[in-house]
């Protein structure tokens, strides 16, 4: 009985917190951050909206089965972001959820963020190798339903961890060129335990590795495709070891940038969670997002 429970909290955590695998949001960063500020924008404001589908879980032992999963999940967005200097800016980023199984929805909001970013090394003309480095700090609440207080018989109410993390990470890209590219390194630790009925849970901390590569047409736009890869350490029960709680998944993801007036960008994105290679605990499913970008 208790194998089953956790085999649920984990299946339903994984599908509504495992979005988060999909891609760098822009410019080759390593964030779940959709918005990034350029030097010369004081405001900008994000509003997008994602619609995933085919849904297929993946067990600890990389076996894939159907069940535990929504037909569809649509997200809206609305992010704004404050520039404080040419170095440092910040950005508030909301997701709105809405997952439906057959004729049956719930929606809600999911667990709101505010990412700071700081530009240690600035990318420079007279330089053209020299990569902009940049820190990326974050802090994700953990007010969103959750497997530990949902209220859904199906648990389509549940839209986020439950429990409130903490981001940090490195982020190096090189957009100097037609050709651009982009490695961040990124590590999320939860910042509290929950208290479920097996025990006191405390997640993993989680690892992801992106790398992008582009091609830009001056300010007008830019094609990005890159790969992540997401890993997350075993659950902790009562300050013990989970065996087999561990997540691994392989995501891969294309974005297009098109500017349509001297202030507004349009965005495309395309994703697959668990694309390829070794996944565990996990799910698998196809996103496509639509977004608009502006900025003052």
């Amino acid at each position: 009985m208790i194998g089953r429970v956790l085999t649920l909290l984990l299946a339903i955590y994984l599908i509504t917190v495992g979005e988060r695998a999909f891609a760098c949001a822009s410019c080759g960063s390593g964030g779940d951050d959709p918005l990034i500020l350029y030097p010369w924008e004081n405001w900008k404001v994000y509003a997008g909206f994602s619609r995933s589908a085919g849904f297929v879980l993946v067990d600890a032992a990389g076996r894939e089965g159907l069940q535990l999963a929504p037909d569809t999940r649509n997200t809206t967005t609305m992010s704004v972001g404050r520039s404080f200097s040419n170095r440092l800016f910040s950005t508030l980023t909301a997701p709105y959820i809405v997952n439906k199984r057959r004729s049956y929805e719930r929606s809600g909001w999911g667990d709101p963020m505010v990412t700071a970013r700081y530009t240690l090394v600035t990318q420079d003309i007279s330089v053209d190798w020299q990569p902009q480095v940049q820190v990326i700090t974050a802090v994700r609440s953990g007010k969103a339903t959750s497997v530990y207080d949902y209220e859904d018989p199906a648990l389509l109410d549940v839209f986020g961890s439950g429990v409130p993390e903490a981001r940090l990470g490195l982020d190096v890209w090189h957009g100097m060129f037609d050709w651009k590219g982009g490695f961040a390194q990124t590590f999320t630790s939860p910042l509290a335990s929950r208290r479920s009925q097996i025990g006191d849970v405390r997640n993993g901390l989680t690892m992801r590795s992106t790398v992008t590569l582009g091609y830009g047409w001056g300010d007008q736009g830019k094609v990005l495709i890159g790969v992540n890869r997401e890993q997350t350490t075993a659950k902790n029960i009562d300050g013990k070891a989970w065996d087999g709680s561990d997540v691994l998944s392989n995501s891969v993801f294309m974005s297009v940038d098109g500017k349509v007036q001297h202030d507004n960008t349009v965005r495309l994105t395309i994703a697959r969670t668990a694309a390829f290679g070794a996944a565990r605990n996990t799910s698998r499913s196809d996103s496509v997002t639509m977004a608009l970008m502006r900025a003052f």
